[in-house]
């Protein structure tokens, strides 16, 4: 079998690449371990989609978000994908987060995000029972039904000619004579010549590059992964906005969300971990009674529930500063019409369509 484009990892950034490459004309075919499309990051974190306020201006996370954050939109508008536009407060609840917060309000201003120094009154008014002394607001972040996008995107690769294949391991790939061979295993082994092959596999990205020949494994980065529960809060919802504490080191913080039914939930909080495991460690309720009560005192215990986990592929450790999506080329890793993706997390969702465009454009230039 012979294709244009090998797209190793069936996630809502692999699809996204697949939709714009096979849009443009080249035949792209996705290979996804699991037995549906999207079932690890992309089905397994808060389907929130951010407005781009705090990553730096030189980063691909801001520039790519702000577009992206308009693209999924108007795409979730074109496939009616169920989807909501909360609008986002961030909140400080003590004078070493506000200095915090007017940082992250520069950062909005210089990434060309809209934002604004929240009405108290009106945040109040549609979010009873908060504590805090200042807030941002952010009016383009949103929710969106993260199943549904999958589908849609599906639907999208294959009207326009290309091919996603489930059930399918990547067990390596060699160049030879400028064309990628890349093995594979479903219920028996095969192989795919392709001219173009882009690893974007998340959680398995670091394993999977150890099975590519020809790469300077010192430009790989090493995979961290970090997990992250969820809650549910039975009852009534009391907030109409997704509310955000000062954001920590390595998430935003134990955030309120909802889904689309109107149901709130709380999360995520961030452990890093050795191994891929979404077991649910219920003792993380009191973390997660104590960080919310910060901002929501009337929090009742007895109305939170085990909800999910996720687990998000980084690339920065535990002591490290934030690093930016890391897309790279043959500059950085030294083989020919090979684009790698790695740390692609939050936010991921987000720039999933921008970031489709991003290598769909580096294709088209071939800057490979």
């Amino acid at each position: 079998m012979m294709t244009d484009v090998v797209i190793i990892g069936g996630g809502v950034i692999g699809l996204a690449i697949a939709r714009e490459v096979s849009k443009s004309g080249f035949e792209a075919i996705v290979i996804e371990k699991k037995d549906r499309a999207g079932d690890d990051t992309s089905s397994r974190n808060s389907g929130v989609i951010h407005a781009g306020i705090y990553y730096p201006e030189n980063f691909l996370k801001s520039s790519l978000c702000v577009k992206g954050n308009k693209l999924l939109y108007e795409y979730a508008l074109e496939k009616n994908i169920l989807h909501k536009k909360y609008g986002k407060y961030i909140i400080a609840s003590s004078q070493d987060e506000e200095i915090k917060l007017n940082n992250l309000f520069l950062q909005g201003k210089k990434n060309n995000v809209e934002i604004y120094e929240a009405d108290r009154d009106k945040l109040l008014e549609d979010n009873p029972g908060l504590i805090f002394q200042k807030a941002l607001f952010s009016p383009s972040s949103g929710v969106i039904d993260v199943p549904e996008f999958i589908t849609a995107l599906e639907g999208d690769i294959q009207y326009f000619g290309g091919l996603i294949s489930l059930n399918t391991n990547f067990l390596g790939a060699t160049r030879e004579k400028e064309i990628f061979i890349i093995h594979c295993q479903s219920d028996q082994k095969f192989s795919i010549s392709s001219k173009i092959l882009i690893n974007c596999s998340g959680l398995s990205s670091e394993l999977n590059l150890s099975k590519i020949m020809g790469l300077k494994k010192n430009n790989i980065f090493k995979n961290y992964y970090a997990k992250g529960h969820y809650f549910k809060y039975s009852g009534k919802t009391p907030f109409a906005n997704l509310i955000y504490p000062v954001s920590g080191r390595h998430s935003l913080g134990i955030h309120v969300g909802f889904d689309l039914a109107g149901g709130m939930r709380f999360g995520p909080d961030v452990e890093f971990v050795e191994k891929i495991d979404y077991s649910f460690d219920e003792r993380t309720k009191s973390k997660f009674v104590n960080s919310i009560s910060q901002y929501w005192p009337e929090i009742n215990p007895d109305k939170l529930h085990p909800d999910y986990t996720g687990i998000r592929p980084k690339i920065t450790g535990p002591n490290e500063t934030m690093k930016d999506f890391s897309i790279q080329t043959k500059n950085q890793h030294g083989l020919d019409k090979f684009i790698n993706l790695q740390g692609i997390e939050s936010p991921g969702l987000t720039s999933s369509l921008a970031i489709g465009k991003y290598v769909n454009n580096l294709l088209k230039q071939d800057e490979l």
